[in-house]
């Protein structure tokens, strides 16, 4: 299946959809994953994620599931972060994908809502990669806070899981951004801005949508990489109740990786 970005309205705001490139293929187990394949955990403990290898997620051919709903206990990727990201939900969350490009989860109970998980994201501008911007939290956010066409909050301090600092930005559409999707459902205008190798189109904002990205320097293999979680509720007059819910599932996330220095 490809990647597909679909910059739909629900109520009047946007709902975007990414899926890898790989979906129909059944490859190699992702780098320096132990022991293969790896499945979803058992509720008998919580497994701990192995090491990987610092090419990740580039090296990794492309793979995807889309595990849906899943229950209550310890879920570790079959894809991601070289399949060794582990989270524990405390409460129904569905996972509509989980890939070798991004891992992504809705609230069952608000299931507009969702919670997105990148490595390595750059800039674009139609559709390009934007050169010169380094895949470091100063990098992306240098970048974001000199861009005309996008808006960004004062930066605070959040986390991803227990031990990876992250800053933490509300991402907005700007006042006078020319919309740049022909199709875009919104009254106001799309913005594509955001892409990575395996993905076959470029994540969107539509006015008046919020994303509060968590962007996070992380290290592991001898290399760093750029970690970023997405708070993402399609009306954003929801972001204050579904936060509480993005952040507990957050707290929960495993990666064998450390804080870059």
């Amino acid at each position: 299946m490809n990647r597909i970005v679909a910059l739909t309205l629900a109520a009047g705001l946007l709902a975007a959809a990414c899926s890898s490139s790989g979906g129909s293929q059944q490859p190699s187990p992702p780098a320096g994953a132990a022991g293969g394949t790896v499945h979803s955990a058992s509720a008998a403990a919580v497994p701990v994620p192995s090491p990987i290898q610092g090419c990740v997620p580039v090296c990794n051919p492309p793979g995807i599931t889309r595990p849906g709903s899943i229950p209550e206990r310890p879920y570790k990727t079959q894809w991601f972060f070289g399949g060794q990201m582990v989270i524990t939900p405390s409460e129904p969350w569905s996972i509509h994908e989980d890939s070798t490009g991004e891992f992504a989860l809705t609230l069952d109970a608000a299931p507009q809502n969702s919670v997105l998980f990148w490595e390595d994201v750059y800039p674009t501008k139609h559709d390009k990669r934007v050169p010169g911007v380094s895949m470091t939290v100063k990098g992306l956010l240098g970048w974001l806070r000199k861009s005309p066409r996008l808006d960004v909050s004062a930066p605070h301090q959040g986390k991803i899981g227990s031990g990876l600092p992250a800053t933490v930005v509300d991402v907005t559409v700007a006042k006078d951004a020319k919309n740049e999707d022909p199709g875009c459902p919104s009254a106001g205008a799309c913005v594509l801005w955001l892409g990575f190798p395996q993905w076959d189109g470029t994540w969107g904002i539509a006015d008046p949508q919020i994303q509060r990205f968590y962007l996070s320097d992380v290290s592991y293999g001898g290399k760093k990489h750029l970690f970023v979680a997405v708070v993402y509720p399609d009306n954003p007059a929801d972001m204050k109740e579904f936060l509480s819910h993005a952040k507990d599932l957050m707290a929960t996330v495993q990666v064998p990786a450390t804080p870059a220095g």
